[in-house]
C-alpha cells in the first residue's frame, strides 16, 4: 500500500518518508483528486490509520531518527535556497523562523536574514534596499550634479557627497565663510521666495540691515524731537548713540528705546538735577547741631551731611561716637556705646574673661564669636564672651551632661519597626544611660567604640553628623516619634549602619586625641542633703527608692510607689517641697472623687431604666452589675448606654434568652442542638439540621426566618415553589421544571412565543415578561 501511494503521489523509490498524520492526509488528498476508485480510497484510510497506530507506537530511537531527518533535510533545503539567492552562511543552520548571519555576495554586506522569508520571497538585503532607495531618492531629486548646483547658486559650497533632500548637508558659506548643515528641500524654499543667499548668519544680517535702514529715519526724526543731534549712523534701538544735547552743548551717548519710553538720558542733566535737588534738601548746620546736642551727643567736627558718620561726644558716658545725623533725626538712635551696640574695646574684653577666670589665648574675635581661652583647670576652649557673661563655663570641667574630660563611647543603633539608623556618645553607664533608654524604645545595639575623653568622641560624632547633613540625610525620624535624639537618625533605606560605622572609623583615624583625660573622678555639684536623710525623706512621702541619691535635687529618681506599687521617676526636690505624689494615686484618687460626686444621680437613673445596682458606682463606661427589676435576671450595663437611652434589659429586649427557650426554638426550625446553648443569640452554636448534616448556625438566623442549612436540598426556600410557579405564569413563562429555591436560580421556562428560556425568579419579579428572541423580534 505504502508503495502505491508514493507513486501515486510521484515521490521517488528509496526516499525515507517520515510517516506522521501531516504526510497521510496529504497523500490521501493527492489520490483523492486523481483516482475515482473509492475501493482503493478506503484501503488508503484504512492503512492511514494503521501506519498512524504504528508511528506513534513505535520506539523514541525511531522517533528521534525521524525528527532527525526532518532537520537535515530543512537545512539541505534552505541552505540550497540561500545560496541560491545569493547569500554564503556564516553560521550553523539556526532554523527557519530565525535570523541567519549571511554575506551578501552582490554587495559584501553582513546581513541576517530569516531562512523562511527568504524562501518565500518576502526579504533582501537591507544594504542593497537603503542603496536603492537613496538612489531613488536622489534620481526625484533630480540628481547630485543639480543639487549641488542649486547649493552653489545661493553661495553653498558642499563639503560632503549629496544623499537626500531631507538629509542635513555640511556646506560652507562662500561669502562669510561659516559652516552649517541645510537641507536642499529648504534651500529651493529659499530659491523660490527669491533669497540671494543661502547661509542663515548672512541671511539675518541681511534681515538686520534692511530693518536698520527702515528704522533709521524714524529715530533719527524722534532723537531731533527729544533734543538730540545724531553725530554718527543709527546702529540699533539698544546701541549707545552718539548725539548732542542741545539743552546742554555737550556730546554724549544715550539710546533710542530710552529716548522713546520717556527718559532722559543725558547724563549731566541728570547729575545737575540731582545736585539741586541736593541743594534743595540739605540741612542747615546750625539746625543740625542743635538737633545732636538735644540727643545727648556733642559735635567734635562740621557737618558732614545726613548720611555719613558724624564723629560727636557722649554727654552721658563721655566716649566719642559716629551717629547719622538721618538716624538720630528719624529713628532717635541714641549712643551705641550706653545702648551696648558698639564695638567692644579688645583689652577691656581681655580683661573681663580674666577676672572670670580664663585666659585669652588669641585676639579678641567678637563678643558673640568663639574665643580660645584656658580654663583655671588647664584645659583649651572656645568660649563667647556673651555665654561667659550669662554664667557659662568651661565644658570640660562641667558637672552636668556628657563627660567631656573622661571615657566614653560612640554608638550606632539601628531600629528595626521605623527603619532607621543612629549615632550618639554617652557614657553608657548607670540606670540613666541615654544608650539604655535607647533600647527600652526599641533600638538594637550595632557597633560601639570606647575613647579616652568624651570631647573626642563628641567631635568624631560631629564630623560624621556633618557628613551626613551634607548628604541630606538626617534628620529622618520628627521630634514627636523620637524626642531625646531626633536630629541624629537616619533612613535605613538610603544609608546603612554599616556605612556609618565606616565613616566614624574613618573619622576616627583623622582626628588625633588632643585632649588629654582628666585624673580623678569627675567634680560634681555640691550635694545639698545627706544621702539617707534625702531616702528616708521619700520613703515618709510613699516612696521606696530603687537606688541610691542621684546627688542633685532636680535629678529624676526611680523609686516605687508603696501605696499602688507603680514604679516612678520622681525628682526629690518636687517631692520634698511640693509634695509630688504618684500619678497613679492621684488619677484614682480623682476618679473615685467623681464618683461620689456622681453616684447619687447614677443611682437614680439606672432605677429609672429599671435596673437595681448591685455594687457601687465606679466610672460611665465601666459595667455596672444590676438586676433587671423586670425579668430578675442580672446583667451588667454601662451607664453611659443607660443614661443615652438604652434602658431595656438585654434580656427583656430578646437579645439573649434562656438555654430551654432557645434550644426549643431551634428544634421549632429544623434543628438539634448538638452542644449547650452558647450564651447569647449571635453566638455560633453547633446543631443537626433535619437533614442530616452537622451545621453551626445562630439563634438570632433562626429567628430571621432560617429553615434549613446550606446544605439542604434547594426545595422549600423561603418562596414556596407554587407561588413561584404562579408568579412566572402570570408574567408569561410556562415552567417546565421544579422551582430550584432561590430566587437567584437558574430555572428553565417555555416563554409565550414558544422558545425555551432561562430566567430567575429575581428577573420575573423585576418585570421580565419576554425572552431574547421576543427581544430581537421586537427590535426588528
Amino acid at each position: 500500500m505504502r508503495d502505491a501511494m508514493a507513486q501515486s503521489s510521484r515521490i521517488s523509490p528509496g526516499v525515507v518518508i517520515p510517516w506522521n498524520r501531516t504526510t497521510a492526509d496529504t497523500l490521501a488528498s493527492r489520490l483523492s483528486k486523481r483516482t475515482t476508485n473509492q475501493g482503493l480510497l478506503l484501503a488508503l484510510k484504512r492503512e492511514n490509520r494503521r501506519m498512524v497506530h504504528s508511528f506513534f507506537s513505535s520506539s523514541a530511537s525511531d522517533r528521534k531518527d525521524a525528527r532527525r531527518l526532518r532537520s537535515q533535510a530543512a537545512e539541505a533545503k534552505h541552505t540550497a535556497a540561500m545560496r541560491a539567492a545569493g547569500y554564503e552562511p556564516l553560521e550553523p543552520y539556526p532554523g527557519s523562523g530565525q535570523p541567519w548571519r549571511s554575506r551578501h555576495l552582490a554587495c559584501g554586506s553582513i546581513v541576517s536574514p530569516r531562512p523562511a522569508y527568504l524562501s518565500a520571497g518576502r526579504v533582501g538585503c537591507t544594504e542593497c534596499a537603503k542603496e536603492s532607495r537613496r538612489a531613488i531618492f536622489q534620481e526625484r531629486a533630480g540628481g547630485a550634479e543639480r543639487a549641488e548646483a542649486d547649493m552653489r547658486s545661493v553661495g553653498l559650497e558642499p563639503l560632503e557627497p549629496y544623499r537626500n533632500s531631507q538629509t542635513p548637508w555640511s556646506c560652507r558659506c562662500t561669502t562669510c565663510g561659516a559652516v552649517g548643515t541645510p537641507r536642499l528641500s529648504s534651500v529651493r524654499n529659499l530659491i523660490k521666495e527669491g533669497v540671494a543667499s543661502g547661509c542663515a548668519t548672512c541671511n539675518r544680517r541681511a534681515r538686520g540691515r534692511r530693518q536698520r535702514e527702515a528704522n533709521a529715519e524714524r529715530a533719527e526724526a524722534m532723537m531731533r524731537a527729544a533734543g538730540y543731534e545724531p553725530q554718527e549712523p543709527y546702529l540699533s534701538a539698544a546701541a549707545p548713540w552718539s548725539c548732542r544735547h542741545a539743552a546742554c552743548g555737550e556730546v554724549v551717548r544715550v539710546k533710542a528705546s530710552s529716548v522713546r519710553s520717556g527718559y532722559d538720558p543725558c547724563p549731566l542733566c541728570r547729575a545737575e538735577g540731582y545736585r539741586q535737588r541736593a541743594a534743595a534738601r540739605r540741612t542747615d548746620p546750625a539746625e543740625a547741631t542743635a538737633l545732636m546736642r538735644a540727643h545727648g551727643f556733642e559735635p567734635l567736627e562740621p557737618y558732614p551731611g545726613a548720611s555719613v558718620g558724624w564723629h560727636c561726644r557722649c554727654t552721658t558716658c563721655g566716649k566719642g561716637t559716629k551717629p547719622l545725623y538721618s538716624g538720630v533725626k528719624g529713628r532717635g538712635y541714641g549712643c551705641a556705646h550706653c545702648a551696648g551696640s558698639a564695638p567692644l574695646d579688645p583689652a577691656a574684653c581681655a580683661a573681663e574673661m580674666r577676672a572670670a577666670g580664663f585666659e585669652p589665648l588669641e585676639p579678641y574675635p567678637g563678643s558673640d564669636k568663639r574665643w580660645l581661652c584656658r580654663c583655671p583647670a588647664g584645659h583649651e576652649v572656645h568660649l563667647r564672651l556673651t555665654g561667659v557673661r550669662t554664667g557659662k563655663g568651661c565644658r570640660m570641667c562641667a558637672t552636668h551632661g556628657i563627660d567631656l574630660a573622661g571615657p566614653a563611647k560612640l554608638y550606632v543603633i539601628t531600629h528595626r519597626e521605623w527603619n532607621a539608623v543612629k549615632v550618639g556618645i554617652g557614657a553608657c553607664t548607670g540606670y540613666t544611660s541615654r544608650l539604655l533608654q535607647h533600647e527600652r524604645q526599641g533600638w538594637e545595639l550595632y557597633r560601639v567604640g570606647d575613647y579616652t575623653t568624651g570631647a573626642s568622641a563628641y567631635d568624631v560624632e560631629q564630623a560624621v553628623l556633618d557628613r551626613l547633613r551634607g548628604a541630606k540625610l538626617c534628620p529622618f525620624l520628627t521630634k514627636d516619634v523620637m524626642p531625646n535624639g531626633w536630629s541624629e537618625t537616619c533612613s535605613a533605606d538610603r544609608v546603612t549602619a554599616d556605612e556609618v560605622w565606616a565613616m566614624v572609623e574613618e573619622e576616627t583615624r583623622r582626628a588625633p586625641d588632643a585632649y588629654a583625660p582628666r585624673a580623678g573622678a569627675r567634680p560634681r555639684a555640691a550635694v545639698l542633703f545627706d544621702a539617707g536623710a534625702a531616702a528616708e525623706e521619700m520613703r515618709a512621702r510613699g516612696y521606696e527608692p530603687l537606688v541610691g541619691y542621684p546627688g542633685r535635687t532636680n535629678a529624676t529618681w526611680p523609686s516605687l510607689c508603696t501605696t499602688c506599687g507603680h514604679e516612678g521617676r520622681p525628682t526629690f526636690n518636687a517631692v520634698r517641697n511640693g509634695g509630688q505624689g504618684c500619678r497613679i494615686c492621684r488619677t484614682r484618687a480623682a476618679q473615685a472623687k467623681r464618683a461620689a460626686a456622681n453616684a447619687p444621680k447614677a443611682e437614680g437613673v439606672m432605677r429609672a431604666a429599671g435596673f437595681e445596682p448591685l455594687e457601687p458606682y465606679r466610672t460611665s463606661q465601666t459595667p455596672w452589675h444590676c438586676r433587671c427589676a423586670t425579668c430578675g435576671r442580672e446583667s451588667t450595663p454601662t451607664y453611659s448606654n443607660v443614661s443615652n437611652g438604652g434602658t431595656r434589659c438585654r434580656f427583656c429586649s430578646s437579645k439573649s434568652s434562656n438555654a430551654e427557650r432557645a434550644a426549643a426554638e431551634m428544634r421549632a426550625a429544623g434543628f438539634q442542638p448538638l452542644v449547650p446553648y452558647p450564651g447569647r443569640t449571635t453566638d455560633p452554636w453547633n446543631c443537626r439540621c433535619s437533614c442530616g448534616n452537622e451545621v453551626t448556625t445562630r439563634l438570632s438566623f433562626v429567628r430571621s426566618g432560617t429553615t434549613g442549612c446550606k446544605k439542604c436540598p434547594r426545595a422549600g426556600g423561603r418562596t414556596d415553589a407554587s407561588k413561584a410557579a404562579a408568579e412566572a405564569q402570570e408574567a408569561g413563562f410556562e415552567p417546565l421544571e421544579t422551582y430550584p429555591g432561590k430566587t437567584t436560580d437558574r430555572w428553565r421556562c417555555r416563554c409565550v412565543c414558544g422558545a425555551e428560556a432561562t430566567v430567575t425568579l429575581t428577573d420575573i419579579r423585576r418585570e421580565r415578561t419576554r425572552c431574547g428572541i421576543c427581544s430581537m423580534n421586537n427590535a426588528t
